[in-house]
């Protein structure tokens, strides 16, 4: 494409934001185009100057699933996952070829990047931060400054087709989600063989305290490296740097007396239960990540949610349509969801109930295949046997008054 000097350039789409969405995306583009000169002229928009392995991704997979994680991507496995309190322990082992796999970031960067390199027509500019987005009548201009320090930096205005926004909304506020995850957590090496088994520990020690849920997660990477995760369900915001001293007094509890030493950190803040209505009025501007619905609002899992949509975005781009948003959870799980995450900001007190009858009334594919989204019609009958009646019923009648009560306001 010619670009005189005095122009500003031009692109079919630009993504903004380059980390998990941004990037299977542009990989899905790659990946999908039956040549690569199919592949429309794309930028993502990168503030970070370079990657590092900040953060993992886990998720439930079953062999026979059509869209096949990349072996590539997998750093761990697990064919028996655990869910415990300090009285009750029930672990699950698949039937059908169900597995736990662990991503950690650094390799996921990678490997989304080698595959954008092999395309001329993507650019990943890092460094760089959106400064204004203006949508006009035949194509959306792009305010970019470039370098580490945007306050002296020169605003580049870029013009594109499309656009893919992955950054949090200002007016979005994860803080009026029905719960927050909160977690802080710590892949260490120990100097000697740890005792743990090859167990993902995805629930450990669930328990109830003056602040609400909160359990372990424990991931035996190998015989010497661990990821210990402390997590709370809190209805208050609370940021995750506050979780560090009892983050690192699980760590001691765990590892008792053996040496170890941090190789790093990863912490954040998963919204679950957060209206997702943050759609711009333009739909050449397509909102994606955290806020617009990537995590499953009672579990938190995002990351095969965000390999569907890109793969689904990719084919519609690549058809010469506009991209799509996050297609919304069916009727059921969203109103499931609902209840199941009311019940707990309610009764913190039930949290551990809750899931030990689902970890043991529910058989392991049943269950999986609905934390997954991919429930078949009994398993929605299972999962509701399981549970305790009285408190979901309460939330369940408490959301249908609200319910008619909107609908009547909206009537008058």
């Amino acid at each position: 494409m010619t670009n005189p000097s005095n122009s500003p350039r031009e692109y079919d789409l630009i993504i903004i934001g380059g980390g998990c969405s941004g990037l299977s995306l542009a990989a899905s583009l790659c990946k999908l185009a039956t040549k690569p000169e199919y592949v429309p002229l794309t930028l993502i928009i990168e503030p970070r100057s370079e990657y590092t392995n900040d953060r993992s991704w886990c998720f439930w997979e079953s062999t026979d699933q059509t869209d096949q994680t990349d072996d590539n991507l997998i750093t761990k496995s697990w064919f028996t996952w655990e869910f415990s309190t300090n009285s009750y322990m029930r672990r699950h082992t698949s039937e059908s070829g169900w597995k736990y796999h662990y991503v950690s970031a650094i390799e996921f960067y990678n490997h989304a990047e080698k595959q954008i390199s092999y395309n001329p027509k993507v650019t990943l500019l890092k460094n760089s931060c959106v400064i204004d987005v203006c949508p006009v009548e035949d194509h959306i201009e792009i305010y970019l400054q470039r370098g580490s320090h945007h306050y002296d930096a020169k605003t580049e205005k870029i013009l594109t087709k499309q656009i893919v926004d992955t950054r949090l909304p200002q007016k979005s506020d994860i803080s009026i989600s029905i719960l927050k995850q909160v977690f802080f957590g710590f892949e260490v090496k120990t100097d000697k063989p740890h005792h743990f088994e090859d167990v993902a520990m995805v629930m450990k020690d669930m328990r109830v305290d003056e602040q609400g849920f909160l359990f372990d997660y424990v991931l035996p990477i190998n015989r010497h490296n661990l990821l210990v995760e402390f997590t709370r369900f809190s209805a208050n915001y609370m940021p995750p740097e506050s979780l560090r001293s009892e983050a690192l007094k699980s760590l001691h509890r765990l590892l008792g007396n053996t040496n170890y030493q941090v190789v790093r950190e990863e912490f954040g803040i998963i919204p679950m239960g957060l209206e997702h209505n943050i759609s711009p009025a333009d739909p050449r501007w397509i909102r994606t990540g955290l806020a617009a619905g990537a995590a499953r609002p009672s579990t938190g899992f995002a990351f095969k949610r965000i390999q569907h949509w890109a793969q689904h975005c990719a084919e519609a781009i690549l058809n010469g349509r506009l991209g799509c948003d996050f297609q919304s959870d069916n009727t059921i799980l969203k109103w499931m969801d609902k209840i199941f995450l009311n019940a707990i900001k309610k009764n913190p007190a039930i949290a551990p109930h809750l899931f030990i009858s689902l970890a043991h009334n529910v058989p392991p594919d049943r269950l999986t295949r609905f934390l997954t989204d991919r429930p078949k019609f009994g398993d929605y009958f299972a999962i509701m046997r399981a549970l305790p009646k009285l408190p979901l019923l309460r939330c369940a009648l408490t959301e249908l008054n609200a319910g008619m009560l909107s609908a009547l306001r909206n009537k008058a």
